[in-house]
């Protein structure tokens, strides 16, 4: 599996030509202040992901990776041990993660919380490197792999 700065190299690699915005990556006070509105501390790979880039939008689906502060802009999109860090579409669809009473981290996806897809946001960028949204191996096809319809 790829690391992180890899993933995200891959990534924009792959939609060079389609159009992707990378964020400069966050401050250590940006995420310190963020796992304060969250009231809990980031995962490695999320604090990672952070110090890289403040997330990224992608034209191709509208799939976007959420910056810090336009998570916290929105109060719907972060509660006490939860935030969704990626959108598409315009919140036709989002995933989050939180901090599950076992105080495990679990993504997961906002239409199906219930249901956990990973702890890891290694494996989830993963899957968009490969598929995307819609192709062989995409987000909705491991959606679908997890008995999400």
């Amino acid at each position: 599996m790829l690391n992180t700065k890899e993933i995200i190299d891959a990534i924009v690699q792959k939609h060079r030509r389609s159009g992707i915005d990378v964020y400069d990556s966050a401050t250590v006070a940006e995420m310190v202040a963020f796992e304060e509105k969250i009231g809990f501390p980031l995962p490695k790979e999320f604090r990672e992901f952070y110090s890289i880039c403040n997330g990224f939008g992608c034209s191709k689906d509208i799939f976007n990776m959420l910056s810090l502060t336009q998570i916290m802009h929105y109060s719907q999109d972060y509660g006490n041990d939860w935030f969704y860090f990626s959108e598409y579409m315009i919140y036709s669809d989002t995933w989050g993660l939180r901090l599950s009473s076992a105080k495990k981290y679990e993504i997961f996806n906002g239409s199906f919380p219930e249901l956990v897809m990973t702890s890891s946001l290694l494996e989830f960028l993963n899957r968009y490197l490969k598929g995307n949204l819609f192709e062989v191996g995409g987000l909705y096809e491991w959606h679908e792999e997890l008995g999400i319809k």
